[in-house]
């Protein structure tokens, strides 16, 4: 050992990178672990728009500022808050009130993330 300082900056930059991808793997499979076991609510970002999971639901609900909609399976429609979202003590309806029937909306057309 001739140069112990050498050595030890060279100990030290490989103690980081093996931290370093420990962490990596460790966020890595906490994210699979996550989507295989089907994530409580969130919210997440998919064809271009934010929309978000109930899980008490087991559906996806989206809000283009003026109404909010839920998914079916196969398009959106109008969310009359007849589900178990919104109705929560967290959830501030404000002056929001779902149109009447003869209210023509236009439902949004982007998909949803599938977990699968």
């Amino acid at each position: 050992m001739r140069n112990p300082k050498k050595w030890l900056a060279a100990a030290f930059i490989v103690s980081v990178l093996v931290g370093a991808a420990a962490l990596v793997d460790s966020v890595a499979t906490s994210r699979i672990a996550a989507q295989e076991r089907g994530p409580g609510d969130h919210w997440r970002f998919h064809d271009g728009h934010w929309s978000m999971w109930n899980a008490a639901d087991r559906r996806w609900y989206y809000t283009d500022g003026n109404h909010w909609f839920f998914h079916d399976g196969n398009a959106w429609r109008l969310y009359r808050f007849d589900a178990k979202f919104g109705r929560g003590t967290a959830f501030v309806h404000g002056d929001y009130r779902v149109p009447r029937e003869e209210v023509k909306i236009v439902a949004p057309r982007h998909e949803v993330f599938l977990v699968r």
